[in-house]
């Protein structure tokens, strides 16, 4: 009797790493610092300026990330469809929660302390037979500050509270089919 096995359906994911993040960093954290308006900051430890004015956008998406980011924006035939910044301190987190059902989610770390805090967790999409106790369900890769995440954005995924005062500040961002 002849057969044959195949993987299907894997998923990938990436971790990319930027360079000359320090001399942009000060800016955002900065912007972020000095905004006193409190629909950024909608509970204690949150800050997002998801869907409000963001002065940081043009230097740092236009002037660094998209260029950093361009062999992957051109290899998946993508584009820019939404980005927004985000900071957590001392318990705060982002609950379980998915994005678009196509395209990617990125994840560009401003401010992370891996000593103290966690990268984004994404859930496995599938019961998978031979992983009876589920002991990978979650995949959490190690980043540096500087560092960008990405995933498709119709997978699961969290940002795990730290138990710290240290700052932990992202920015996110879709990228959806041209």
């Amino acid at each position: 009797m002849k057969s044959s096995s195949q993987k299907i359906f894997s998923t990938a994911v990436h971790v990319i790493r930027t360079s000359g993040w320090n001399k942009h960093k000060r800016d955002l954290l900065n912007t972020i610092k000095d905004q006193k308006d409190p629909a950024y900051r909608p509970r204690d430890g949150f800050y997002t300026d998801y869907g409000l004015a963001q002065s940081w956008r043009k230097a740092i998406w236009d002037g660094f990330l998209e260029p950093q980011l361009r062999s992957l924006i051109d290899g998946t035939h993508t584009k820019l469809q939404d980005i927004w910044a985000q900071q957590y301190i001392d318990q705060v987190g982002h609950t379980a929660h998915r994005h678009q059902p196509i395209g990617y989610s990125c994840v560009f770390y401003a401010e992370f302390d891996p000593k103290v805090h966690w990268a984004t967790t994404v859930f496995r999409p599938f019961l998978d037979p031979n992983d009876v106790k589920n002991i990978n369900e979650v995949f959490t890769p190690e980043v540096e500050e500087g560092d960008v995440f990405v995933f498709p954005s119709w997978m699961m995924h969290q940002a795990t509270p730290s138990d710290t005062n240290v700052s932990r500040t992202i920015i996110a961002f879709n990228l959806e089919p041209r």
